[in-house]
């Protein structure tokens, strides 16, 4: 028997010549290693990957099968094609499998207690938790021990929201309807607020929150506090129960009003006719004036005075 060994770019590829001490169909060393009715380039074709290197270039094709190699470290490859290595796995923190795990065909098996591509995330929802144990007050997922916020909810704890509308504005229908049986959700206040909102009538605030100061559909201000509790819209509301109303108008202060106005409207009417009136009598009065210093007799001399005289006649007077 002759044993042949092949040079390829990154490995040997040993292949046998059977001779008369091995059996139709066995060649090897010891006749250890059956073809049946296969030919060399078929036993080549079974250690590689894909029609790729033969044992990607980490080992030795040995009877069609693939003898891997050693790493630079000492370890192994394995696998059917020496595809893997336990060396180069995903990192975190500059250490492989964030020294949480142990790295298996490129791949981290974490220990117990982590999870992660690289084993960085520790299996708890302690930094997620609340005082009541709700992780992130219902408003995000805990994720590597951490909240991920639903859009606008801020981190640690996504307890609140920065971008949110203001609940007092968006809340005021369902707290008029609530508390005082008025405003556009009068007819189906049950449906429309009563799982988003658990209302208490008080006379003066016990919760710590924003107060809110809002005027309702009549006009009227109402006066509330909203704490929201776990979720999205769950609101926990007190409302005084004392509305700010204004007045309303009264019929003789209309009444007078007007009469004032027109009358003063009158009296205005009149003192612009006469002051019109008077501006006009100036005007001719300086005129008059400038048209007497033109003229050329004097007051005393008046070119059309005649005196007067006076003709007696008696009709029985002869002259004789």
């Amino acid at each position: 028997m002759l044993q042949e060994q092949q040079g390829t770019a990154k490995g040997f590829v040993i292949m046998y010549e059977w001779d008369r001490s091995c059996s139709e169909g066995s060649i090897g060393q010891f006749c250890e290693c059956s073809i049946g009715d296969k030919d060399e380039r078929t036993l080549r074709a079974s250690c590689q990957r894909h029609n790729g290197t033969e044992c990607e270039g980490r080992g030795d094709c040995v009877c069609g099968r693939c003898q891997c190699h050693t790493t630079e470290s000492g370890n192994s490859y394995h696998g059917d094609f020496c595809e893997c290595d336990d060396e180069h796995c995903e990192k975190f923190q500059n250490k492989q499998c964030g020294g949480n795990g142990k790295c298996n065909c490129g791949r981290c098996e974490c220990f117990s207690g982590y999870k992660g591509s690289a084993c960085q995330c520790k299996v708890s929802e302690e930094g997620c938790q609340i005082l009541n144990n709700t992780v992130c007050f219902g408003r995000g997922t805990c994720k590597c021990n951490r909240c991920e916020c639903k859009g606008g909810y801020q981190q640690p704890r996504c307890q609140t929201c920065l971008g949110c509308p203001d609940p007092c504005l968006t809340k005021l229908n369902c707290i008029e309807c609530l508390g005082f049986e008025s405003g556009p959700f009068k007819k189906n206040c049950s449906v429309a607020c009563s799982k988003s909102i658990h209302h208490e009538m008080v006379d003066q605030f016990t919760i710590q929150s924003k107060k809110c100061n809002q005027k309702d559909t009549g006009g009227c201000w109402i006066r509330f506090k909203l704490d929201q509790l776990v979720g999205e819209d769950n609101y926990k509301a007190e409302i005084l129960k004392q509305r700010d109303c204004p007045e309303p108008p009264s019929v003789i202060a209309i009444i007078g009003g007007s009469i004032a106005s027109v009358a003063l409207i009158g009296i205005l009417l009149l003192m612009l006719i006469k002051l019109l009136i008077y501006m006009k009598d100036v005007k001719e009065f300086k005129k008059f004036e400038n048209e007497k210093k033109k003229s050329k007799w004097a007051e005393a001399d008046n070119p059309l005075f005649e005196k007067a005289t006076t003709t007696v006649s008696n009709p029985t007077f002869t002259g004789e």
